[in-house]
């Protein structure tokens, strides 16, 4: 079983600091710095979740947790977490405690331990820049999608968001442009050669109807399984 010790960016994803990311990422970071707010990725949410859902990178689960309340999402039938990180698996799956949800402590590179075609709904929101890349970019992150492709049921949705550093497409505010350098170095993101043309390409590659926009510096899409 992976550890926390597994992935640089995993530092940051201790019970200590876990407790400001609803502030200081979903409130702060999304609206003043990478150019999309929390308002926008909710409704990434709601337009996409499915009674069989999969949340990859959980965070706090808490753009997860409104959306299920808003009209007619009240009821999930089966919510699956996955991270490697047992913090934020702690704490999403007991702020989504009335779904019973069924935790994964695992790397979401590797191999998800869940069954083929399963699944009718898989969300990854503000994780695949944070996932390691070894200088290739998505290229190096293509195990994520293959993993997407293989849980989804025909016609499931994948969908979700990640900050890129494609110009003219992404859009990086002063800020933008000096948190991104920083997290880089330490390690925290891996997106420097991270586009929003090779995030479609992927995509493409794997799913049909594949919609991919850029808001700031941040890519979001949606895609059908096939």
């Amino acid at each position: 079983m992976p550890s926390a010790g597994d992935q640089p960016t995993s530092v940051v994803y201790t019970d200590r600091w876990i407790r400001y990311y609803d502030f200081v990422v979903l409130t702060l970071s999304t609206r003043l710095v990478w150019g999309c707010p929390e308002p926008r990725l909710v409704d990434l949410y709601k337009r996409n979740l499915g009674p069989r859902h999969l949340d990859v990178g959980v965070g706090t689960g808490k753009m997860l947790d409104t959306a299920a309340r808003s009209a007619g999402r009240a009821g999930l039938d089966e919510l699956h977490l996955l991270d490697i990180n047992a913090d934020p698996l702690k704490l999403t799956g007991q702020r989504l405690r009335r779904f019973s949800p069924i935790t994964y402590q695992a790397d979401a590179l590797g191999t998800w331990p869940l069954e083929d075609n399963t699944l009718s709904s898989v969300c990854a929101s503000l994780v695949l820049h944070t996932l390691p890349d070894d200088g290739r970019g998505f290229a190096a992150k293509a195990s994520f999608f293959d993993q997407a492709a293989r849980v989804l049921v025909p016609g499931g949705r994948f969908f979700g968001s990640t900050i890129v550093s494609d110009a003219p497409f992404a859009r990086r505010n002063p800020l933008a442009r000096v948190l991104m350098s920083v997290y880089n170095r330490r390690e925290i993101f891996t997106n420097s050669r991270d586009s929003s043309k090779d995030l479609r390409a992927e995509l493409e590659a794997r799913f049909t109807n594949v919609r991919v926009r850029v808001r700031g510096c941040t890519a979001i899409w949606e895609a059908d399984a096939r």
